[in-house]
């Protein structure tokens, strides 16, 4: 996925600047009228008052957004194309600074986002899966992340801090959690409970600094998979119904904008929205439930690659075992995740109107110029590629390879990097800026000489590591099968072979489960991307990946952004491999500063070093060349010289 050009070439467009130059033309005369009221001088003595102030800062996180989500745009019927999230992408994008190679160490909900607050592979902060004894909620309750993080860190240091939306799997899930707690470092909390074993857009629970409230909406029943009740289309402002609203995603935006306005207008803050969307959630039809506003808006939408890009890849003798046994994606396969994407594209419509909210509340507070915002995801999901649906977990691109985007005083707006950063990088960031010390080491380094100077690079190295087994997740996005139409029926490919964790009985075990116990079971892998332990590293332009079994790939990303050539048997990258080994082996153990050295200058493949030899080669043998004519031109010179002297003698 050569995302830099889906950045620059998707979605900006004649509509966006003609619009964003109305609105810049708007803004000045109205500007010019209201500069003498009282409004504008309350505004400008407020941020003036900010702006003595330590900064602020907004992380808005999204739950499996991948990157086509964000910034692949759709051929909408009648011509124009659109996309899920435009504010987020002229607001932020355009305002700030985008970081193009922006990956995740560890592809599953609960790591990736403890190590966003840590600023530690999940080797060092020991929360290594979804579920107790080492992961979720209970892994995390049980570490000293749960006392050192982000969220104390700056509480410590005088910091407001919110937190709103969801944070791991299993809070709020009995016996283990009930969903009563306040985590250490958190001033205010509105948390949802049993975020992953429900994944509910109505009918959900929440812990309001304390207290459990709730339900709002009507969840329904999990036998028919539907919500009993959903909002009206004039949510969240005018239903028509004259009903509340429950939608979650509008519930959060709503929980935000009030936070902003109850912080002290003298006090800093750090504000975490983790949105549930657009991870699904388990109801029909397949994927998350959009604002009922939003339903249908991107229908037409086609899965995210085409065969040239992987979808449904045709030849996988180069992958490991699991994906050479799989068989191709069914025509319903196909149908059922094309569906899913189109509703994730629907349901982060309201979270895009929710990073409009919070950016409208900053500016009118006057808050915004000393507020750093950043906007990512906790990690990605498969659409088909590499016949893999309904999961993450792999360290391939469409899992690991996800948006952030940051935007704040003295980054230069409209900005990108290639530089590889990572999600450990997030904490040491803001706490640079912040001017805020950890009480405990930190892996990742900060972003802030990127944001300075984006053309600046360095060669750390980035780790991939996963510790899950098939009973320590959630049933990540399995959906509902849905029925192809004939069209679809055709472009499925033959099936090739059978793979464990595939077909009808994981959903004959969904089932029957489902019906026993009323509700989602809480522990099946999705139906092709199974977890699977493993390592890897991201350096230069390469990524390296060892399973346990000793199965190994390797890919140039810049020349092969969908991974389909593995080159990790060709003997002209074995240079390549033997050094990227050796980085792996100490990163898989680097703690604090050894995570954050440097690697050496990656070496030369076997073609680059012949190439080499032979040039070096072409260059002495020009030098003695050179050497020679030198030699010839003085036996000239003083042959001539000699000649003269005879030619005067008498």
């Amino acid at each position: 996925m050569n995302m830099p050009d889906l950045r620059t070439q998707s979605w900006r467009g004649g509509a966006f600047a003609r619009l964003s130059a109305a609105i810049v033309m708007f803004a000045l005369l109205f500007g010019l009228v209201i500069a003498t009221s009282e409004e504008a001088r309350a505004a400008k003595a407020k941020a003036s008052e900010a702006e003595g102030q330590k900064p602020s800062f907004v992380v808005i996180q999204t739950d499996d957004e991948t990157m086509e989500e964000l910034y692949q745009g759709v051929r909408m019927a009648n011509g124009n194309e659109e996309f899920a999230m435009p504010n987020t992408l002229q607001m932020l994008g355009e305002k700030g600074i985008t970081f193009n190679r922006y990956y995740t160490p560890y592809s599953l909900c609960a790591p990736s986002r403890i190590s966003l607050l840590t600023g530690r592979y999940a080797h060092n902060n020991h929360v290594q899966g979804n579920v107790p004894p080492n992961g979720g909620w209970t892994g995390f309750q049980s570490r000293l992340a749960y006392s050192h993080n982000l969220a104390t860190w700056l509480q410590g240091a005088g910091y407001r801090t919110i937190h709103i939306g969801k944070i791991l799997n299993g809070y709020g899930d009995p016996p283990y959690s009930p969903g009563t707690e306040v985590p250490p470092g958190w001033s205010s909390w509105h948390t949802i409970l049993n975020s992953d074993t429900d994944h509910y857009f109505y009918g959900y629970l929440m812990n309001n600094n304390g207290v459990v409230e709730g339900p709002y909406g009507n969840s329904g029943s999990w036998e028919t998979r539907e919500y009993g009740e959903i909002d009206d289309a004039g949510c969240p402002y005018a239903p028509l119904n004259g009903k509340p609203c429950f939608y979650e995603t509008d519930k959060f935006n709503q929980l935000a904008a009030e936070e902003l306005a109850a912080t002290p207008a003298e006090q800093p803050f750090y504000m975490q929205v983790d949105y549930t969307a657009p991870h699904g959630d388990f109801r029909k039809p397949a994927g998350p439930q959009p604002a009922t506003r939003d339903i249908g808006r991107f229908s037409t939408a086609p899965l995210p690659d085409n065969r040239a890009e992987g979808f449904n890849e045709g030849n996988v003798n180069d992958k490991p075992r699991f994906i050479r046994e799989a068989p191709y994606l069914s025509a319903t396969e196909i149908h059922t995740y094309r569906v899913y994407y189109q509703h994730c594209l629907e349901a982060l419509i309201s979270v895009d109107e929710g990073v409009k909210e919070i950016l409208d509340e900053l500016g009118g507070l006057g808050r915004l110029r000393n507020t750093y915002v950043i906007f990512t995801s906790d990690n990605g999901f498969f659409f088909g590629q590499h016949r893999l649906v309904g999961g993450k977990f792999l360290a391939y691109e469409p899992s690991t390879h996800l948006p952030l985007i940051i935007r704040g005083p003295g980054i230069k707006p409209d900005t990108s990097t290639g530089q590889l950063v990572n999600t450990i990088d997030i904490a040491p960031t803001i706490l640079e800026l912040a001017e805020v010390a950890p009480d405990k080491s930190i892996d990742g380094v900060s972003l802030v000489p990127y944001m300075k100077e984006p053309t600046l690079r360095s060669r750390r190295p980035l780790l991939f590591e996963s510790f899950v087994q098939t009973d320590d997740v959630e049933q990540n996005g399995q959906a509902a099968a849905e029925e192809p139409t004939a069209t679809e029926r055709t472009d499925a490919g033959p099936a090739t072979g059978k793979l464990g964790l595939k077909g009808v009985s994981a959903r004959a075990v969904t089932a029957t489960a489902s019906r026993a116990t009323g509700k989602n079971p809480a522990a099946h892998a999705s139906e092709v991307a199974p977890p699977k332990n493993y390592y890897g590293i991201r350096l230069g332009p390469y990524k390296y990946i060892e399973w346990p079994d000793g199965e190994k790939e390797l890919y140039d990303i810049n020349k092969d952004p969908y991974e389909l050539n593995n080159i990790v048997r060709d003997p002209n990258y074995f240079p390549i491999r033997a050094f990227l080994h050796t980085e792996l082996e100490r990163l898989e153990t680097c703690s604090g500063r050894t995570c954050q050295e440097v690697s050496a200058k990656l070496p030369l493949t076997q073609k680059q070093q012949r190439e080499a030899r032979l040039e070096k080669e072409k260059e002495e043998r020009e030098r003695e060349r050179e050497r020679e004519q030198r030699e010839e031109e003085r036996a000239q010179r003083e042959r001539e010289q000699r000649e003269r002297g005879h030619a005067k003698k008498p």
